[in-house]
């Protein structure tokens, strides 16, 4: 199965804009045998520049669109924002946004051709970290109901599992239970597919092992609705990507104390079964590994998942 690779975690995000480097990474991306790229929504397509963006992405890739950088930037000032929201307001302003996106779909159709884009990425905001905001999986259920009502120009709907709120310790995420998550995508309705998308690195930092993310790939196979995985690791303690944080780190190949091992990945690959979706999300660090560092990272990264079987 051919590769969706992040493009935007292998850019230099929150560094001021290097339009340089990103042109050549897109150059050297559009030179890789990809299945095509996970590309980020925060109410446009690009950070900087939305037509630089389309006119650099290569026609025949295909294209999961994920809603959730748009969605941290919002719950930074908004903390009731959230698709789970039980705050009226709060979950509609989370439906205005990926109501948005549906005609971001429609843009990169329009100028990529029809399905381009094969998923739209949701999450199950808001951030349960004490900040007052609260969640449950019937209001997700609802506004999934609703986002599979729209037309999505032929996209599916593909629910991200990220960390869930646990006691004693603040999450990365802290979202609802990979089980509510679930339990919401069935209970919704509409003519849109929607199924499940697990994280390695993520559910690694949830549950603080490696044991963690194939736990949470069963429940979602087992459940019918494991759609894809997305290989990217996590460290107990790194200089640069730090404990237990979601900060997208390479296989152990790349960064000796990174989890995502290849035998792990093998596993997790093993577990999934058939999927529609495998895909690598690393960021190079620091930041100021520049572009031909990140494009050796990458290319180490996808022999590593290659090797794994995906």
């Amino acid at each position: 199965m051919k590769i969706f690779v992040s493009s935007y975690a292998l850019a230099k995000p929150g560094a001021p804009w290097d339009r340089g480097g990103e042109s050549a990474l897109f150059d050297a991306l559009a030179r890789l045998d990809l299945a095509g790229l996970e590309l980020p929504y925060y109410g446009r397509l690009h950070a900087h520049d939305d037509e630089w963006l389309i006119g650099r992405l290569r026609p025949g890739w295909r294209f999961v669109l994920t809603l959730l950088p748009g969605t941290m930037d919002r719950l930074k000032d908004d903390k009731r924002f959230g698709l789970a929201s039980v705050d009226p307001d709060g979950r509609k302003r989370a439906l205005d946004f990926a109501y948005s996106a549906t005609r971001a779909v429609e843009r990169l159709h329009d100028r990529l051709g029809a399905a381009a884009v094969r998923a739209v990425a949701v999450h199950s905001a808001p951030r349960l970290d004490g900040s007052g905001a609260k969640s449950n999986l019937e209001c997700f259920a609802d506004s999934l109901s609703w986002i599979r009502s729209w037309d999505w120009s032929g996209a599916e709907i593909l629910v991200e599992h990220c960390d869930a709120a646990s006691t004693g310790r603040p999450p990365e995420k802290g979202f609802l239970r990979v089980e509510d998550e679930c339990a919401a995508v069935k209970l919704s309705q509409g003519a849109v597919p929607a199924r499940m998308l697990v994280n390695w690195g993520r559910s690694a930092v949830e549950t603080r092992s490696i044991e963690g993310p194939i736990e949470h790939i069963r429940l979602c196979r087992d459940a019918g609705l494991l759609a894809g995985l997305f290989l990217s690791g996590t460290a107990a303690s790194d200089p640069d990507y730090g404990a237990w944080k979601d900060s997208h780190a390479p296989f152990s190949v790349s960064r000796g104390s990174s989890l995502l091992t290849i035998p792990a990945a093998r596993e997790a690959l093993a577990q999934a079964g058939e999927l529609s979706y495998v895909g690598l999300k690393v960021q190079p660090l620091p930041v100021s590994v520049d572009v031909y560092g990140r494009l050796a990272l990458l290319r180490e990264n996808l022999d590593a998942l290659r090797s794994a079987g995906a």
